[in-house]
């Protein structure tokens, strides 16, 4: 069928027939990821290429909330450097421990966001025999 003006391109699909143990690995796969099937080959395939990462149902949660942390982080650091160009900040040793906590927020966020992406991406890889030789185990 021709695409018109009228009728945009719809996005690529994919069709394929499975054999009766893939088929029963897709559905273990969903049940262990808490995905749709197709998320499920669209992750499965950027894994392969190493192209994003391997994150659960679960971790797919966490990295919403760490997402969140992220934006107030953002918003306090807004706020600062508002202040400062009003000429209403406080001298700069005196807000060392709100520069040393925010740093010690972004070190937790960026570790945990680490271990999820690493180690639940490798463990998927091992489990799909597609560990690569080179992969840094955690």
């Amino acid at each position: 069928m021709a695409h018109s003006a009228a009728m945009p391109r719809r996005k690529p699909r994919l069709r394929t027939e499975l054999s009766d143990a893939d088929e029963a690995r897709l559905v273990e796969a969903v049940a262990l990821f808490g995905l749709p099937k197709a998320e499920v080959v669209r992750r499965l395939i950027r894994a392969s290429v190493q192209a994003g990462p391997a994150l659960s149902a679960e971790n797919t949660k966490a990295v919403v909330a760490l997402a969140s942390q992220v934006r107030m982080v953002g918003r306090n650091l807004s706020q600062v450097l508002k202040a400062i160009h009003r000429g209403q900040a406080v001298r700069i040793e005196d807000t060392e421990p709100v520069w040393r906590g925010l740093h010690e927020v972004i070190a937790a966020i960026n570790d945990e966001l680490t271990e999820m992406t690493v180690a639940y991406g490798s463990k998927l890889r091992r489990e799909a025999k597609l560990a690569l030789s080179e992969e840094i185990e955690p």
